[in-house]
């Protein structure tokens, strides 16, 4: 992944199309009150300095003269208002924005759709810790960790991207936030009716009944590999379904590629948030997936415009 070729003004266009598409304001996400700023510049600007921000891993101060360069100082805000008006932006937001990226792919390729993942990985934030070198309960006392689980579709020829996600704080269940995720999908009737019948791979962390219910009453075969001992043998029927499946069919060796897209992002955009607030933390995480998804829909529809570091020098 190269998401440095993505040209700034192609991802305002996405954003304008998405923003017409919703019709609804940020500011209209949560409780306003009389105090505070009013909000000057528009939703779709906040959302691309976001994504710059994120793509060429700049602080904020750098994502305004960035952004001042291309796009005129007229029409962009200055850094302080820039943060403020990111502490409002909704994770929710950012994650129907993915989903309607997905939904964009999925209608080219749902019918070559082989396989969804799930699976979760971990992003810091605050402060860096050599999470390599601690050992037994020293783990637990790390908190600065955003906790993300994503629904990945992969094809035959190898392509994949991101269907949805959720993200939570360090060590959150990834049942739970596997379960956030079907909702997600569930109440996205644009994604929700290119995955039914699809099949589902997980490894041992999804093996929950509850979980594995919603999947069969979504309309997906789950194959999730369950935990099994020569003491604790599988009794409900549910879980031998799934053992059944995965026993039964090669299909789970796939499971693994999921992996492939987690060390594609955090290997182009990083894997550690320069900022010592979780929500924030949790907005370039999302942003991170997002920027994915717009680089595969970039392969799809061949735009490419390489962005010339010369051309758009940053101000010292």
């Amino acid at each position: 992944m190269r998401p440095k070729k993505l040209h700034p003004k192609r991802l305002l266009k996405e954003v304008n199309y998405y923003m017409r598409r919703r019709g609804r304001p940020i500011k209209s996400y949560f409780k306003t009150s009389k105090r505070g700023r009013p909000p000057k510049y528009p939703d779709d600007i906040i959302l691309l300095m976001l994504f710059l921000q994120v793509i060429w891993k700049l602080s904020f101060r750098e994502v305004e003269d960035f952004a001042v360069n291309i796009f005129g100082r007229e029409n962009v805000p200055d850094f302080s208002t820039y943060y403020y008006r990111l502490k409002h932006l909704p994770s929710l937001l950012l994650i129907d924005f993915l989903n309607f990226l997905s939904s964009k792919l999925l209608k080219k390729y749902h019918k070559r759709i082989v396989a969804l993942i799930f699976d979760g990985t971990g992003f810091k934030y605050d402060e860096l810790y050599p999470l390599k070198i601690l050992r037994g309960g020293e783990i637990k006392q790390v908190k600065s960790h955003v906790k993300t689980v994503i629904l990945s579709a992969h094809l035959g020829n190898g392509k994949r991207f991101i269907v949805s996600l959720s993200c939570g704080r360090s060590y959150s269940s990834e049942v739970k936030l596997a379960q956030e995720v079907l909702n997600f999908v569930f109440h996205s009737n644009t994604v929700y009716c290119y995955l039914k019948g699809k099949p589902v791979l997980g490894d041992k962390a999804y093996d929950n009944e509850e979980f594995i219910s919603e999947l069969l009453l979504l309309g997906l075969k789950p194959y999730i590999k369950v935990r099994e001992s020569f003491r604790k043998r599988v009794v409900s029927s549910i879980r031998r379904l799934c053992k059944g499946l995965v026993e039964g069919n090669s299909l789970y060796r796939k499971r693994g590629m999921v992996e492939g897209i987690f060390g594609e992002v955090k290997q182009a955009l990083g894997s550690y948030e320069r900022t010592k607030d979780f929500q924030i933390a949790q907005l370039f995480v999302i942003a991170k997936f997002c920027v994915f998804n717009l680089w595969v829909l970039a392969l799809v529809i061949r735009i490419f415009q390489t962005v010339s570091i010369l051309d758009l020098t940053l101000r010292s």
